[in-house]
């Protein structure tokens, strides 16, 4: 019985270890500047697209 939890304790380790590895990393705040919006001269930035005048 004891065993057996410490096989199933190991498993959900590798397989966290595994599913950890597989999600995609994302920028550091501190590895430059997180492009968010086209350099523009206001600082006005909206989530939709650019409106044409």
């Amino acid at each position: 019985m004891k065993q057996t939890i410490r096989i199933a304790i190991l498993m959900c380790g590798l397989v966290g270890t595994y599913v950890a590895a597989a999600v995609p990393q994302v920028p550091a705040p501190d590895g430059g500047p997180i492009l968010t919006c086209p350099p523009q001269l206001n600082l006005r930035c909206s989530s939709g697209p650019p409106m044409v005048k």
